[in-house]
This record gives C-alpha cells, structure tokens and sequence, in this order.
C-alpha cells in the first residue's frame, strides 16, 4: 500500500473531524509562524555575512569614558592623527563623521542626515558602487570640490532609482555656512553604519570640518572611526597597540582625559559591533519562540492522543486484522503531515507581516534590521519544523498489536485509557503549563520593566510639547535675514490657538541625543568656568552708560 493512499485516507479520516484538525492547524501555525519569523530576523542580522570586501579585515575602533558617557565617546581630529602616525598593526583609517545638512538640488529643499567621510573611507570599509564612483583621495583637502555619494536606499526609494542624478549640483547648508557638491555615485545596498544616512559627502561640504576648532580641538570629537587590519596581524595585536598608543596620549595631555572619566579605547570586527546590541534582544526572541514551538506542540499532542484514545477501536480492529505496526504508524504519519503542512504554510503566510515587525523594533539595536528582507530560509525554517513537528505526533500515540490484550475490548467496544497513554499525557500537560510559566514569568518582568521606565523622571517635561523640525534657511540669505527668518515662523506659530510659548535649539532632548553635533563634554568644572564667563559679560554690559 503506497503512502499516497495513505494520504488520502489520512485526509478522509480529517475530514470527519474538522474542528480538531482546525484547531491542530491553528496551533501549529502559530509556533511554526513566531519560528519561522524570528529565525529569519536572528539570520537577517546575525548570521548573514556583510557585503564588505575582506569583512574579517575591517574593525572598528571605539573610544569611551565611562567616567562620564555611558556610551562611547568619538574621535577629535588630533586624536586620529596621532592613531594614524603610531599604529602599524592597521594599514589604513577610515573617518566617518554625522551632520545634519539642507539639501537643495533634488525637488524641495529637505532635511537629510549625512556622513561626512574622509578620502580613505570607502577603500576601508570595503564598498562599491553600483552607478558612478565613491569618494576617494582626490577628494580630499580644504581645495577638493564637493562631492556627494547617495546611498541606495534613499536613491531606490525617494528618487526612483533615477540614472540621471549623477553629475547633478546640489547646495549642501549647516549651521556654520553652505557649500556645493556633485552627485558623483550611489553605494551599493548595505550597512549604514554607524549611522543610518541619506548621503555621504566628502570633508569639504561641511565648513564646521574645515574650521580651527574641529582642526585643533582635541576634545571637540565627533568622529567615527574604522580600520583595516595589516597582513598576518590579530585583532589582539591591533587592541594592544591602540591601547598602548590611547595610554601614551592619555599621559601626554592630562587636562584633556580627567582621571575621572576613564578614558579608554577598544577594538572589535565591524561585524561584531554591528550585532553587539542586537545579539542579547535576538537570542531571547528566539527561546521565547521555540518555547512557544514546544507550546503547541505539546497542546496538539495532547489532542492527538485524545483522538487516538476515541480510535484504539478503529486501531485494535485493523491490528487484528493483520495490520502491522509499521502500517499503523505510517497512516498516523500521513495524518500529522497534513496538519503540520497545513499550519506551516499557514504559519509561513503569517510569519511575512511578523518578519516587518520585529525587523522595525530589532531596528533600534542593530542597523542591520533596516534592510531585513523575508527570503527562502523562512520556508525552510517552516518546512523543517513542519516535518520534526509530524514526526514527533506520529510517533506519540502507543499502538495496539494483534496480540495486544490492551486497550479496547472488541466484544464490548469499550474504551480505556491505558497507563502509558496516561503517563505521556501527564508529560505533555506538564511540559506545556512549563513552558507557559516560565513565558508569563518573563513577559511579567517585561511589562514591569517597561511600566518602571515610562515612571522615570527624566528633567524634561516632555508633556503638551511638539518638536518641529525646520530647515536651516541660509542659502542665499544674510545672517540677519537668517536671524529674522525664524523670529518670524516662531511668532507666526506662537500666535496659533493652543499654542503658549514656543522655544528654539539646536537638538532635542531624548530625541536627538547622539545623532547630530560633536559629542561635547560638560563636567562642574567646565561649568563653573562658564558661568564665571557668563557674570563678567553681565557687569560689563550693566557698566555700560
């Protein structure tokens, strides 16, 4: 007898219970579908390889004071230049700083996040284009022209993938002044790192990269930077280096490293540090999911040996008439398969919207999640579990034999559950209640966490506020006009209904911390100094007739 006519009595004998074989599907889907989801998010942004040229080669080089930054703390122009004339474990630097500019020159002027990058950086971060060329070292120094990389997202989705913005002029504005750039390429799809951006400029676009104050400040950083590991080096040989190098300019300028804040650097592979926060957040998700996979498991084999006890007739009969074992199993195989296909590809359907969630939340830890798409792994991931899942119901049931005095006696038709049966849906209730404690216990701690952090005072009345974002409207304008430009939008805006007082900054608390400006460092006694600044101006000006 072939399998495929076991299928089709598997099928018929379904049929006649369809609110079981609804409910097994329905289970099945969602433990399939939450594993199949979060295997393809944990592939997508941790086992996936970069698009990088050489990616074991490429690290990235961190600076940090958790005396006085939680987070790590970027580079000033002096520091790299000392790094770039002691290090001879790494063959190149790669500088990668994020400002804020205006753009005009595609449609409406808009607001875009840039990496400004020096000559060296594509070449060291291992990146290509896919029209046109990217910034190199004829792109460098104070007389280079401007010129602007697009990235491809931005390219692909806001202009359409158009062939003809390359050799296009646009005027890049900041704060400290405008500049013009040529679009000379796009960059290949991959990892924006470390910060999401709509275009990468060269050094010259930003008046502020070319001011005394970046050039010579030692503590103005804001400066990201990577490096490309020299032939036949380790990375443990790269972080001995950089750390005997950061000690020797740590004791060279003590004003500038307060023994408090404990300045430190590391290095690590890009790979590693792109899926450094991410890789806690993902692992958990995903025994949280398999924990739901056992979860349903265990409720559909709990109903498959319900329904197996209502069939130890049906079973009893066919094994008296000569049916083996073997011949029983494979019917109750071709049974599970169907339901297990089914809620797989049901789970496999659901898991493509859950694959867009978690990608936007997992996209808070790792930049990778920006690009996550659903590929064939998922399928896999779901026809895999579809067959472990068939295979386990298959074989949970004990079967009668011809001489078996178990089960079912054929004279009366009556039905007991026998030991064994009783002894596996004992084991399965427990594993499900379990694992469903073990997953109400950690999704408690969860909302507590989330209710404790939504309590916290921050200093900031962030209540009845909205940030609006205007862009820097310097091109072509005075200072002055500049000046009255948004004296007048904050007039107009305060003398809208509802509206009680209106402010203007630079960033926005909580929002923008980290994405725009120069990491400055503030301590009490840089504040003091301030202050003291502050009350010489004001006896000044009260002296004045």
């Amino acid at each position: 007898m072939s399998f495929l006519h076991d299928l089709r009595v598997a099928l018929r004998s379904l049929a006649r219970t369809k609110g079981l074989a609804v409910t097994v599907v329905l289970t099945l889907a969602l433990g399939i579908g939450a594993n199949a989801a979060i295997f393809s998010l944990v592939r997508g942004v941790l086992l996936r390889p970069l698009v990088n040229s050489d990616e074991e080669r490429l690290i990235y080089i961190q600076q940090s004071a958790p005396g006085i930054s939680p987070g790590g703390v970027p580079f000033s122009v002096p520091e790299i230049q000392d790094l770039r004339a002691s290090v001879k474990t790494l063959t190149s630097f790669g500088e990668f700083s994020t400002v804020g500019f205006t753009m005009i020159g595609l449609g409406e002027p808009r607001e875009v996040r840039a990496g400004v990058v020096d000559g060296s950086y594509f070449d060291v971060v291992g990146l290509h284009p896919v029209l046109g060329r990217l910034i190199g070292p004829q792109d460098d120094g104070p007389k280079a022209a401007g010129a602007v990389v697009l990235t491809y997202r931005f390219w692909s989705s806001t202009l359409k993938s158009d062939p003809s913005v390359i050799g296009k002029v646009l005027r890049l504005g900041s704060g400290f002044g405008d500049r013009s750039a040529t679009i000379v390429g796009v960059l290949e799809p991959s990892i924006q790192y470390p910060t999401d951006t709509e275009i990468i400029a060269n050094i010259v676009t930003s008046p502020h990269h070319l001011s005394a104050t970046m050039q010579n400040g030692r503590v103005h950083r804001m400066t990201e930077l990577f490096g490309r590991l020299a032939p036949g080096m380790e990375l443990e040989q790269v972080r001995a280096e950089l750390r005997a190098v950061h000690g020797a300019m740590v004791k060279a300028h003590p004003a500038e490293y307060p023994v408090q804040a404990k300045f430190r650097i590391e290095a690590k592979l890009l790979r590693d540090q792109i899926t450094s926060r991410a890789r806690t957040v993902l692992l958990v998700l995903l025994a949280a999911s398999a924990l739901v996979f056992v979860i349903a498991c265990s409720n559909v084999a709990n109903l498959i040996l319900s329904r197996t006890v209502r069939r130890e007739g049906e079973l009893s009969i066919r094994a008296a008439l000569g049916a083996t074992t073997g011949a029983l199993r494979r019917v109750l195989l071709a049974e599970s398969l169907l339901l297990c296909v089914a809620g797989a590809t049901l789970g496999v359907l659901s898991a493509r919207p859950m694959v867009d969630i978690l990608a936007r939340y997992a996209s808070r830890f790792s930049v990778r999640a920006l690009d996550l798409t659903v590929d064939w792994s998922m399928l896999w991931v779901g026809a895999g579990l579809a067959v472990v899942a068939a295979v386990l119901l298959a074989f949970v049931p004990r079967l009668p034999s011809a001489d078996s005095s178990q089960g079912i006696g054929l004279s009366s038709g009556s039905v007991r559950i026998t030991g064994s049966t009783n002894r596996r849906l004992r084991i399965f209730a427990v594993t499900q209640i379990a694992a469903s404690f073990v997953l109400l216990a950690g999704a408690s701690a969860l909302v507590k966490t989330l209710l404790s952090l939504q309590a916290v005072q921050t200093g900031f009345d962030t209540r009845h506020v909205l940030a609006i974002n205007v862009p820097a409207m310097s091109y072509g304008k005075t200072p002055q006009q500049v000046v009255d430009f948004y004296k007048e939008s904050m007039r107009r805006i305060e003398a809208l209904p509802g509206v009680n007082k209106t402010a203007f900054g630079i960033v926005v608390p909580w929002r923008d911390a980290g994405s725009f400006g120069p990491g400055f460092q503030f301590s009490a006694a840089v504040a003091d100094y301030l202050s003291r600044i502050l009350c010489r101006a004001r006896r000044s000006h009260h002296r004045r007739p």
